[in-house]
Order: structure tokens, then C-alpha cells, then sequence
């Protein structure tokens, strides 16, 4: 196993000071330059009759161009198998108290969606990543900076504790791991807060793709990823040499959903994206973290089997983080579905590749 546990290796990351808050952990609650770099556009005539996605970088006829939404998933064992999150084109996983994670699941085509969650809480640093993709927020509630945001209106979003309509009680599950959306109520609750589903006039893109599967030509061997966030969470990926994704495992077992059908209902993903950045506890009650977003620092980028460094940049709270390759080319990643952990620096933080 090749162990890569970086602590704080930013190359100009803004200044925070990193603190332990003396809470144990809970258990409750990229690639080099290539003969294939051009960019797919919208404007590609070989695809006629279908329309770019550019959460996954690929056609198709079904899609429709529209703001995506973005909508917080419990993570905790006791919540799982989750519901629909095999359908999101993107998946973020960030730290949130007691050393435990959060989903954000990014979906282009939500209205028919069955049944989505469960869902939890926002927090004010997803708040802001799905600014990045001008997303529609979806989430159960909030952390105090989280309110703090939301009553600024600073991204539109749809929460169950104002708006009930939009979500639902499951008897089967035990709260808090019980509150769901679907498609239709989401699709509703955009209609009844009159929200536009066109992107803004400032929107740009975060992520960029290769207009067709690119091999990492100097990239080592990344057939298993670790991710750990902490003591509680680690997280790992395995490559599925067959389906050419990774498979997705948590609490040392295939992260499945359980709507999908039974013979592919594990989550996997193309690409891999593994940012580090740095967490620091900014209420010792609670354990409530900050995540630094603004700045530079170091990453990974993993397809097909392989990884390479990377690194990643955002100049401001209002603008779009940005990964790029070693030599500062912009990192096109492979066309498919992508999952992005933003880990920490600290002692208990770390990703290898075996």
C-alpha cells in the first residue's frame, strides 16, 4: 500500500487557525496531458438531437439543460442503505460534527425520482458548494451558520422545516433518519417558491471533461482508494475492472441503494476526486466545524484504476473551486459520474492507494 497522509501541504490556502476542540468522535448522528483534451461542448455536431450534461460530461437525449439540485443525504450507518443516490451525477462528502460525514447529492434530472434520502441538515459550507453549481438547495433543517446564510437568501432552497409539503415521514425508520423527499415534491416546492430552473447569467462550470475516456498515461495504481475523515469515518473505493468505475464501500461494506435493482445497486462512480483542505472546530459544545474553501491546496485525481496529484483553487466565497494538473493544465476528468471527498490535514486524516 502506498500511504499518502498529508498534513496541510496548501500551497496558498487562507489562514485559519486549527484548533482541537476536545470532543470525542460520535457515532450518532486530474489527469496529464493526453492525445484527447478537447472539451465537449454544446456546440458538437456529432450529437445531434441530444444535449450536454456538464455534471458528467456526457449526451444524451433525456436531458434536459436546467439548474440542478443539490440535496443533503444522512451518512450515518444507522440511516443506511440510502435511497435514489445512485442516480446523483455528482456526490460530495464533507466532515460534519463528531467526525462524522454528510452527503450532497447532485442531480441534473430529478422529477422522477421516487424517493430521495433520508435527508438531514444544511450546513453553511455545503451552502456554498452548491452555489458553485448554481444548485437548488435541498435539506431538513440547519446548524446555526447554516441559518445564518439561508436568512441572507443566498441560495434558493426548499427546507422541511418551513416547507413541509416538500417531504415526507417514513414509519419504517427511526427518526431522525426518517424524513425523505421525491422528485414531484421537489419539483412542486421549485414551483411554489417560484424559483427559475435556468442557470444564472454567471454561472460557470466547476467541473471540466475529456470529450471521451482519456487513460492517465503517468498516473500509479489506484485499484483500492482510502479516505479517512476521522477515527469514525473511512471510507474506501474499490475498481471494479469490469464496469471500469469504483465501487463505493462505507462502514466495511458495499455502499448500496435501495431503490436500484439488486444486481447494481452499489454506488460507483468514473472519477474520484479527493481535495484537502482543512476543518477546524469553531463551537467546542457541539463540535460544529468550519471547512477552509477559499484558497489554494493539494488533491487527487482517480480513474480507471489510476491516480495522479492535483491541485485545486477557489479566489472567493462567490466563485467555483477549480482542479488542475501538476503543470497547471485545468483537470478534464473522464465522462461519467464523479464523487468528491474533501478531507482534512489533521492527525486522524489521510487517503492511500493500494
Amino acid at each position: 500500500m502506498r500511504k499518502r497522509i498529508l498534513a496541510a501541504t496548501f500551497l496558498t490556502i487562507a489562514a485559519l487557525g486549527l484548533f482541537g476542540c476536545g470532543k470525542k468522535e460520535e457515532t450518532t448522528e486530474a489527469t496529464t496531458e493526453a492525445t484527447t483534451t478537447q472539451e465537449a461542448t454544446t456546440e458538437d455536431t456529432s450529437h445531434a438531437g441530444m444535449t450536454y450534461n456538464e455534471l458528467t460530461g456526457e449526451w444524451s437525449a433525456d436531458y434536459v439543460s436546467r439548474r440542478p439540485v443539490a440535496v443533503m443525504i444522512n451518512n450515518l450507518k444507522e440511516a443506511l442503505p440510502s435511497s435514489s443516490t445512485k442516480q446523483a451525477d455528482v456526490i460530495y462528502e464533507c466532515m460534519v460534527e463528531g467526525g462524522i460525514t454528510r452527503l450532497m447529492a447532485i442531480y441534473s434530472n430529478y422529477e422522477n425520482l421516487e424517493k430521495v434520502g433520508s435527508i438531514r441538515s444544511a450546513r453553511h459550507y455545503y451552502i456554498n458548494i452548491a452555489n458553485e453549481y448554481n444548485a437548488i438547495y435541498v435539506h431538513y433543517g440547519q446548524s446555526k451558520p447554516a441559518k445564518e446564510r439561508l436568512d441572507k437568501h443566498v441560495i434558493d432552497n426548499i427546507n422541511g422545516l418551513t416547507y413541509d409539503t416538500g417531504f415526507y415521514r417514513d414509519d419504517s425508520r427511526v427518526a431522525p433518519h426518517n424524513a425523505y423527499t421525491s422528485g414531484e415534491r421537489i419539483v412542486k416546492g421549485i414551483q411554489d417558491f417560484g424559483y427559475s430552473t435556468e442557470y444564472s447569467d454567471s454561472h460557470e462550470k466547476v467541473l471540466s471533461f475529456n470529450e471521451n475516456e482519456t487513460e492517465l498515461a503517468d498516473g500509479q495504481a489506484a485499484s483500492k482508494i482510502h479516505v479517512n475523515f476521522s477515527n469514525y469515518s473511512k471510507p474506501y473505493f474499490i475498481y471494479n475492472e469490469e464496469t471500469k468505475v469504483y465501487d463505493r464501500y462505507e462502514y466495511d461494506a458495499p455502499q448500496v441503494d435501495n431503490l436500484a435493482d439488486e444486481n447494481d445497486n452499489v454506488l460507483n462512480f468514473k472519477n474520484v476526486i479527493i481535495q484537502i483542505s482543512q476543518y477546524e472546530c469553531i463551537n467546542p459544545e457541539n463540535d460544529l466545524q468550519e471547512l477552509t474553501q477559499v484558497g489554494e491546496g493539494k488533491g487527487y485525481y482517480c480513474t480507471d484504476g489510476k491516480e495522479i496529484p492535483i491541485t485545486w483553487k477557489k479566489e472567493s466565497n462567490d466563485g467555483v473551486t477549480k482542479y488542475y494538473t501538476e503543470d497547471g493544465q485545468e483537470l478534464l476528468l473522464n465522462p461519467g459520474k464523479t464523487w468528491i471527498s474533501i478531507i482534512g490535514s489533521g492527525e486522524n486524516a489521510g487517503v492511500s492507494f493500494e
